[in-house]
């Protein structure tokens, strides 16, 4: 069967980061798993990321959005191009959208689906910020525009929160920090598209675990 991401459906997203990772993939309950080439030890086998039962999103994040260790542009277009054919998504942040661009057409092409990501890792931008963010993504091919954030403060949630109620497209929105976990159970069950639960061990500060994320949802 073929493995596809649903755009407007909520979905539970297991992070890839360890070797680990790939054997908890399979008792997990997730919908899709993230693979976090740029914090793995080593690249996987193409043939192993095809094996997952669930869709993969490939993801070579650049260090000053996260990535665990820096990486060339030239490294991270490579990295892309070779997990194309196992992926079901790829995941560039917004900032690298221009210079990627051959790899969000490709994903356009072969109908995986193209995810836009936004990260400030010290505070919630403003509103007009965030649907600035929103229409720029958009304007460059997301199916999907995703935006973590730091969350410390009611406010931080809130705004994440309107942004996602007056959203007419696919949004994945998360918290992380102080009222991280918090917020993404509440995000996830207010039709954040994509929720992300790390496997085989901890990985962002305010993120579940993706079996206790599952059983939560499941909960409330």
């Amino acid at each position: 069967m073929e493995k596809r991401i649903t755009l407007h459906r909520v979905s539970l997203v297991g992070v890839i980061h360890t070797a680990g990772g790939f054997a908890e993939a399979r008792r997990s309950g997730i919908d899709a798993a993230e693979i976090r080439v740029d914090a793995l030890p080593e690249p996987p086998a193409l043939r192993k990321v095809a094996g997952l039962p669930v869709p993969a999103i490939i993801t070579v994040r650049r260090a000053d959005e996260g990535g665990i260790k820096p990486i060339s542009e030239q490294e991270r277009l490579a990295s892309y191009l070779s997990f194309l054919p196992a992926a079901a998504a790829v995941d560039i942040e917004l900032r690298s959208a221009r210079r990627l661009r051959e790899v969000l057409e490709l994903a356009g092409r072969d109908k995986a689906v193209r995810i836009i990501s936004f990260h400030d890792f010290k505070t919630t931008p403003s509103l007009a910020k965030l649907r600035s963010i929103c229409a720029r993504a958009r304007g460059l091919g997301a199916d999907i525009v995703k935006i973590a954030s730091r969350t410390e403060s009611p406010a931080d949630v809130a705004r994440l929160l309107f942004l996602l109620g007056e959203a007419t497209e696919p949004v994945a929105v998360m918290g992380m920090g102080p009222l991280g976990c918090a917020s993404r159970l509440l995000f996830a069950k207010a039709g954040s598209v994509l929720n992300y639960g790390w496997l085989g061990a901890p990985q962002v500060a305010g993120q579940w675990g993706a079996r206790e994320f599952r059983r939560l949802l499941e909960l409330v």
